[in-house]
């Protein structure tokens, strides 16, 4: 496998202020450190101080989770792939121009749905709060339909004898981007019933939306980006694309299982979930032995980046492990429950959060051919980011007891993201 930076096309300057992915960026940073992080702390003080089993909470509750899924961690993705994928293919970024209007609905849909859900759900601005909700599903669904259909045609529009270093992962790039319009579908649906229904969307339709979004769009991507930067930037081995294919497949059919509702294939599609994402991180070779290079020896533990990105795929282990308990309880066995909300969070705040703060460390200065501010602040971020979702994954748990713990969490997320943000916008080369 060649694991050299795709080379620049004319699709849009490496950084500047025509440069699409910078805007991706802040506003993911900004729904991050308001929406995300913030608002999930607010929610886990509001359970501490005794008031977190209304429908209003559950609402909230709701759109922190959207704001973490399509903002934080959809709109970085999205912005990466902006920038990432037409120098993959070795063709311009089809309609690029488009790129800004996608953001704007996007951010603009989840500030609207994050104000108006919960107003709707305790009673409050009817009817614009009914009436912006629905709004908020239009844009929603009209964003990211316009962030897919620009990202497939580029991956279409990929001559043959270019696309060499794409064929290996493109299955898995098509797979995280229909996953990713599915989800928006049933999210617009979801929101459109919900302002019929008091603000809140049904619980088995809102746990649909997240598989999907996390088995179906985020592990898929992830590891196609793996594939192609861990042995460029962690000196792992590349991986066999063959490989790949097989487990995201199991992860599609476990999606599709558990949105069955029947006990018996949720349980089945939980096993499945978690024996595809034990292949995955198997198949990356994320903790088998590194190549030393030319002047550049392995040397992981010294590494604060590197271990990021080994502590984001343990964390992807421990829901591979929480999805695995899950569903042999689920089909009878004599084994613990686990959570779900154990699961979700070792992926959010676990795996695709410490993905981004190690990857996109490396990959942000250098699309805007900066130097990182401090290289003392990815070891700050390694700790506070485990600490956090060690706390996180603690009061998940723990039920109201442990709510303290989540508070925390939320503020120690919010911390580690501050200072990637500061950190990314080094001095110039």
């Amino acid at each position: 496998m060649v694991t050299q930076q795709p080379q620049t096309t004319t699709s849009e300057p490496a950084s500047g202020p025509e440069a699409i992915w910078p805007p991706f960026v802040a506003a993911s940073i900004a729904l991050a450190l308001s929406g995300g992080f913030a608002l999930g702390a607010g929610l886990f003080v509001a359970r501490w101080l005794g008031d977190g089993t209304g429908r209003w909470w559950i609402a909230a509750s709701q759109a922190h989770g959207q704001v973490q899924l399509l903002g934080w961690i959809g709109l970085m993705v999205l912005g990466v792939a902006f920038h990432f994928l037409p120098r993959l293919a070795g063709v311009p970024l089809r309609w690029p121009r488009m790129a800004g209007v996608a953001l704007w609905l996007i951010v603009a849909g989840l500030a609207l749905r994050g104000i108006t859900q919960p107003l709707l759900s305790a009673g409050i601005g009817a009817p614009m709060a009914s009436l912006g909700l629905v709004v908020a599903a239009g844009l929603l669904l009209a964003g990211v339909t316009l962030a897919v259909v620009m990202l497939v045609a580029t991956i279409r529009n990929a001559p043959p004898r270019k696309t060499g270093a794409l064929r290996q992962v493109r299955p898995l790039f098509l797979v995280s981007f229909g996953s990713l319009w599915v989800g928006a579908v049933l999210s617009a649906y979801g929101l459109v019933a919900a302002e019929r229904g008091a603000g809140v969307v049904s619980a088995s339709l809102d746990r649909i939306i997240v598989e999907i979004e996390f088995y179906g769009f985020l592990v898929p991507v992830a590891a196609a980006m793996t594939a192609r930067t861990f042995p460029l930037y962690f000196q792992t081995h590349p991986p066999r694309a063959r490989l790949l294919v097989v487990p995201v497949a199991g992860l599609v059919c476990g999606v599709v299982l558990r949105a069955t509702g029947d006990p018996s294939l949720v349980g089945v599609g939980q096993i499945l979930h978690g024996a595809a994402l034990a292949w995955l991180i198997a198949a990356l070779r994320v903790f088998g032995p590194r190549r030393p290079l030319p002047r550049r020896p392995a040397r992981p533990l010294r590494d604060p980046l590197q271990l990021h990105a080994v502590s984001a795929y343990a964390w992807l282990a421990v829901a591979g492990g929480a999805s695995l308990l899950a569903g042999l309880h689920q089909i009878g066995l004599a084994v613990p429950a686990v959570p779900a909300d154990v699961e979700w969070h070792a992926l959010g705040a676990g795996f695709a959060t410490l993905l981004i703060l190690g990857v996109g460390s490396h990959m942000l200065p250098g699309f805007a051919r900066r130097e990182l501010r401090s290289a003392a602040l990815p070891w700050v971020t390694l700790a506070a980011g485990n600490l956090a979702v060690v706390l996180r994954v603690a009061a998940g748990l723990t039920g109201q007891g442990g709510a303290w713990l989540g508070g925390l969490a939320g503020v120690l997320g919010m911390l580690v993201v501050a200072l990637f943000a500061v950190n990314v916008h080094g001095p110039r080369r």
